[in-house]
């Protein structure tokens, strides 16, 4: 161990990281080399129960094979004791690598890490297939508990895997483990799926982008800890087209029709046929206000509002988001599944096809002319910079979800916040 990971733990043990002098600065130094980074975190995780946002960031800069030993311990912990950063070593290591946790899922179904959290069962999500006939066996034995009858069907969805959900939804239909279909179909929209058609169809594409932005384009008067550069998740491989973001698609003083993105080249894998380009663009303003807006697309894939517009904007004025030009980035492997909550403004949350990061309950919106379920196409954070310099925020600082029906070229918005 080196000494300045050694200064760093006994800052802690003296004085916690509140006091501690410029911690991330310190705590970024040790991300330009892994071993001192995984000396300082299998240290902090052997040493302090309680949980930091200090240890959780750090969990971001470790690979695969260091992650996987942080794993080990913090399942021998758990074994003994409560544990909150052992907990946390689980719930990160379920987004970034799910894989990882298959031979420990028997261990962490019954020592219930993260018990009360919305992610207990996100362990499952990389469960293999002889791991998932375990479970489904378990699932079905008469002796076992409607508590954990509960449990292991949330399990079973968090797999994804459609024949294994299927298996799962019927159980709890046949069971009555859950006799309200409303609730049924909440949870399998959870996991990107939904019911159309009696029929049990994902509405997320499988392929995922994220957006980057050019540098200097948001603030930088923010703490290293979430500023929009440090995380990887801004320094992704972008591709090298660029798309045209933000601005004003037609100008009204009370709702302007704000300018998103324009996808003059549509990437694969995101469900969009017989158009050349879509240009996406809504009236924020009265999204904030509203549960939803629909526009349809014409043969140029520009939008026309569906509803008549409302003027009546009484509490929200936002600025069109500042004009730029962006490049996506296939997403690696780590970072398919984020987490609103998990993510504390640390993560790069722009992303294109993909699973939605739900912030509140799935909310899939339907096609207002075929009356279908729509695809999931894109989300965005807040924080835009607008061309006031001011910053777009979504409710109280949430996210904008964009859905997309290619049936009748209709794209839909709605946004959560907490």
């Amino acid at each position: 161990m080196t000494e300045r990971v050694k200064e760093l733990l006994e800052d802690f043990r003296n004085k916690r990281w509140e006091k501690i002098y410029t911690p991330y600065e310190r705590l970024f130094e040790l991300t330009r080399n892994g071993d001192e980074l995984v000396d300082f975190l299998e240290s902090y995780l052997k040493t302090f129960k309680e949980t930091s946002t200090y240890f959780d960031d750090a969990l971001s800069y470790i690979d695969a094979k260091q992650f996987s030993k942080l794993i080990q311990i913090a399942i021998k912990i758990l074994q003994k004791e409560e544990n909150e950063n052992a907990e946390n070593v689980i719930a990160y290591a379920s987004l970034q690598f799910p894989e990882l946790l298959n031979e420990y899922l028997h261990l962490i179904f019954e020592l219930e890490p993260n018990t009360y959290t919305y992610y207990a069962q996100y362990p499952w999500r990389k469960c293999n297939s002889r791991s998932i006939q375990i479970f489904k066996k378990k699932l079905i034995n008469p002796e076992l508990s409607q508590y954990d009858k509960e449990r292991l069907f949330k399990c079973l969805l968090e797999t994804r895997d459609l024949e294994t959900i299927n298996f799962a939804y019927n159980f709890a239909t046949e069971d009555k483990l859950i006799d309200n279909e409303a609730m049924l179909t909440l949870y399998l929209e959870r996991v990107g799926f939904t019911i159309q058609n009696n029929t049990i169809k994902t509405y997320c594409p499988n392929q995922l982008y994220h957006l980057l932005f050019p540098k200097n384009y948001f603030p930088n008067d923010q703490p290293i800890s979430i500023n929009k550069e440090q995380h990887p998740t801004w320094n992704l491989t972008p591709t090298s087209k660029k798309y045209k973001f933000g601005g004003i698609l037609s100008d009204d003083e009370k709702n302007p029709f704000f300018h998103i993105f324009t996808l003059d080249n549509i990437p694969d894998g995101l469900n969009i046929t017989e158009l050349n380009v879509l240009v996406l663009g809504a009236h924020l303003r009265e999204l904030n206000e509203c549960e939803a807006i629909f526009y349809q697309h014409n043969t140029e894939g520009k939008p026309s509002k569906i509803q008549s517009t409302d003027d009546d904007i009484e509490v929200y004025y936002d600025n069109p988001i500042k004009e730029t030009y962006i490049s996506c980035a296939v997403t690696p492997e780590r970072w398919k599944f984020q987490d609103w909550g998990i993510s504390n403004s640390r993560e790069n949350l722009f992303r294109l096809g993909g699973e939605p990061t739900w912030i509140q309950n799935a909310e899939v919106l339907k096609c207002p002319i075929c009356n279908e379920k729509m695809d999931f196409l894109m989300q965005l954070d807040s924080d835009l910079p607008t061309i006031q310099n001011g910053e777009l925020m979504f409710g109280s600082g949430g996210i904008c979800y964009v859905f997309w029906c290619n049936t009748s070229k209709v794209s839909g918005y709605t946004i959560q916040c907490t």
